[in-house]
């Protein structure tokens, strides 16, 4: 509804430019989704497991001592979580599967798609602040004339713990929103391919079930679907991409100062990588993952909240 609300009547040329492109990478596509479908399980359970083993290890007394230990705490558990989310809405995906269209099923994906969504971004915006913190620290112990606040505690890594959840939920409201569950539908299901599988004997005695279908409320229109686009493109993509990037650059480029302000003091020597190197190191690999997967995304649904002409080829397809 929304889209057709922001479309334009003439896309035929647009939509089979898109087509064109998806055809090209539709064999990518079918490659990655059965190496997908043959390796998920392992993946999420394993998964699981090692981010429970990384909330042991740092609850440790040793390990508590660090405040940024914290945000590496609370973003192992939103790891944890939505690996096991997506696990359960995986098994209830199987459209074959009678249980697919209950509504307590309906109910799981609503609060599968709100849940792994935010999620996420508090993920990517924890690790913002933790990278905003750790310059602000490195920062303020080398100069003895600064004026900032003592960051390098627990409070400190509360309050952007805080605002990493506050800056989410205002990011993922209008997509929140969004989200709703319809009226019912009643359809003569199932597919053909449905009775080749073991829930063939249901499908013959029961050829009818109701759909519940999830789409926008009544009052959602074209300004609504723009400020969902941007605000979702914006503070959960772009905005903490460049905030890492400037961070880290900043970060590194400090680390590097003052290797070299140590080497003069030890007369040219240098000693070996230190912990605050080797965490640099460790927070720039993640940085990089979260740029190369996330800026795409948060560049592309920008584009989308622009034209809206492009959203309603791509939902069509």
């Amino acid at each position: 509804m929304s889209a057709q609300v922001c479309a334009e009547t003439n896309n035929t040329e647009q939509a089979e430019h898109i087509r064109d492109i998806v055809d090209a990478i539709s064999p990518f596509m079918r490659a990655f989704n059965t190496f997908h479908d043959n390796t998920y399980h392992l993946l999420c359970i394993f998964g699981v497991l090692a981010n429970i083993l990384i909330i042991v290890v740092l609850l440790r007394p040793s390990m508590r001592k660090s405040p940024f230990n914290l945000f590496l705490i609370i973003i192992a558990v939103c790891d944890a979580s939505l690996l096991a989310t997506y696990w359960i809405y995986k098994l209830l995906e199987n459209e074959c599967n009678p249980r697919f269209f209950n509504l307590s099923t309906v109910y799981y994906t609503l609060f599968y798609a709100n849940t792994s969504m935010i999620l996420h971004s508090v993920s990517l915006w924890l690790t913002v602040n933790m990278a905003i913190l750790r310059y602000l620290v490195i920062y303020r112990g080398s100069r003895s004339t600064s004026r900032l606040p003592q960051v390098n505690g627990y409070p400190a890594a509360i309050i952007g713990i805080i605002l990493a959840v506050v800056i989410t939920l205002i990011g993922s409201f209008p997509l929140i929103l969004y989200y709703t569950i319809q009226k019912p539908k009643t359809a003569e299901l199932p597919p053909e391919f449905c009775y080749n599988t073991p829930y063939e004997d249901h499908w013959r005695k029961n050829k009818f079930v109701t759909f519940w279908p999830i789409g926008p409320p009544t009052y959602w229109n074209c300004a609504w679907e723009k400020l969902k686009f941007w605000m979702a493109a914006v503070i959960l993509k772009i905005i903490p991409c460049v905030l890492l990037t400037i961070f880290m650059a900043l970060l590194v480029w400090m680390l590097m100062e003052a290797r070299e302000r140590r080497a003069r003091i030890c007369g040219g020597a240098t000693a070996g990588n230190s912990q605050a190197e080797r965490t640099t190191a460790m927070l720039t690999c993640i940085v990089a993952v979260f740029l190369i997967t996330e800026l795409p995304q948060g560049i592309i649904t920008s584009i989308m909240g622009t034209n809206n002409r492009r959203l309603l080829i791509l939902l069509e397809l």
